[in-house]
């Protein structure tokens, strides 16, 4: 039996983020949804507990079967600056093909290293996604625009400080952060 597993994908400036545990392979930022928990709250709940990464919106992108995971792919956009936290070891950033800007705990920085040391299905996963953003690039485009005027509008120190978005914007639950429908074709 599959693992129900929720995926975040997370663009940034220096690419789409990854993340690994000790002597692992790069993965999407997610893990396996808890009993009765959405796959949509564990993308949320993991994407913070492994990076630090605050999410204010989420997106359905598809689902995608791998070996072990049953996964639901999320385009999420977030605040913050990514680390490594609890288990995961590594950050780094998947940009044409390559794995860059890798570093650990302790800041120590890598040099890159091919798509190759990420897993089977996360290269798949970010070649669906490619394919997916092609074809709708007018949405991402201006859904990027609005992630650039939310990061404008909240202060970085306070809301830096370790209170959840949601809270702020007086919502009770990661699963009301905004999902947006997937855009039609």
């Amino acid at each position: 039996m599959r693992t129900r597993r929720g995926t975040a994908i997370v663009e940034t400036e220096q690419g789409i983020l990854l993340n690994a545990m000790p002597r692992d392979s790069f993965l999407l930022p997610g893990g396996g949804a808890n009993f009765g928990e959405s796959r949509i709250a564990a993308t949320v709940r993991e994407l913070y507990e492994e990076t630090g990464l605050k999410a204010f919106h989420a997106m359905f992108l598809f689902s995608f079967q791998s070996r072990k995971n049953d996964h639901k792919v999320f385009w999420v956009q977030a605040i913050g600056v990514p680390r490594p936290l609890h288990e995961i070891e590594r950050i780094g950033y998947y940009d044409n093909n390559v794995i860059t800007h890798i570093s650990d705990r302790k800041g120590t920085q890598y040099r890159n290293v091919g798509i190759e040391h990420a897993s089977d299905s996360t290269r798949e996963i970010v070649r669906l996604f490619g394919e997916y953003k092609m074809q709708h690039q007018d949405f991402f485009a201006a859904m990027s625009l609005y992630a650039h005027r939310i990061e404008q509008h909240y202060d970085k120190h306070s809301f830096l400080s370790g209170e959840p978005l949601y809270a702020k914007n007086g919502l009770s639950m990661p699963e009301d952060i905004p999902i947006t429908q997937e855009p039609q074709k």
